[in-house]
């Protein structure tokens, strides 16, 4: 997983971590490839104007934003979060990136649940997963 990380530096331009795990191991991909990190966070926790996007989870219904100058048009944006399941988050947060005009080129995960088939909502943009459980 390091290796295809770091791989990521010659086309990453930002990396954007998922509240609140994200958050932890985020800050540290960017750091490593030397790009700034930009908090996706719940609905009402950012202080200016925000792109927003509703979506699915498992357990109801929730909300993501981003600020609306926290990313560039254009830009190419690695989503970190701790875990993949049904795939609602990431699809949220690849939503959200295209509200900002900006490309989604990978997702970096800790945890993969296979069998509840997340990845396939995501295709085709190449996840990245430290564990895989089947």
């Amino acid at each position: 997983m390091l290796f295809q990380i770091l791989n990521l530096s010659k086309v990453a331009d930002v990396i954007v971590g998922v509240e609140a795990r994200g958050f932890l191991i985020g800050p540290i991909i960017a750091q490593k490839l030397g790009v700034p990190f930009v908090a996706l966070r719940k609905k009402g926790k950012l202080p200016r104007e925000c792109f927003s996007v509703k979506y699915e989870k498992e357990y109801g219904v929730d909300e993501f934003e981003i600020q609306v100058d926290a990313l560039k048009e254009n830009e190419n944006v690695v989503v970190v979060d701790d875990l993949l399941a049904t795939g609602g988050t990431l699809e949220a947060a690849e939503k959200l990136c295209a509200q900002a005009k900006c490309n989604v080129i990978a997702h970096c995960i800790i945890f993969e649940i296979e069998t509840l088939k997340g990845r396939q909502k995501l295709n085709p943009t190449p996840i990245i997963s430290l564990v895989k459980y089947s």
